[in-house]
């Protein structure tokens, strides 16, 4: 399945394609995403993510075309 991920700046693109989609086995998890990103453990509590832009955990199976957004203290607003 693939998901659009709206990744922080300090993780890792190796799992992305030029638009930002990572492709995931099937019955994934947002904690998957955060493998992949190469995420520490300790930042993987900090940021808040959305899941199709509502809140959601690291055990939130995700769906083919979800889209994952993060927003950290280091983005403002």
């Amino acid at each position: 399945m693939k998901v659009k991920v709206y990744a922080p700046a300090f993780c890792s693109f190796d799992h992305l394609d030029d638009d930002n989609v990572m492709e995931l086995p099937e019955g994934a998890t947002l904690n998957d995403v955060f493998q992949r990103l190469k995420i520490p453990l300790p930042l993987r509590l900090f940021p808040i993510y959305t899941v199709n832009y509502e809140k959601a955990y690291l055990g939130t199976r995700l769906k083919d075309g979800d889209v994952v957004s993060f927003l950290t203290p280091l983005a403002g607003g």
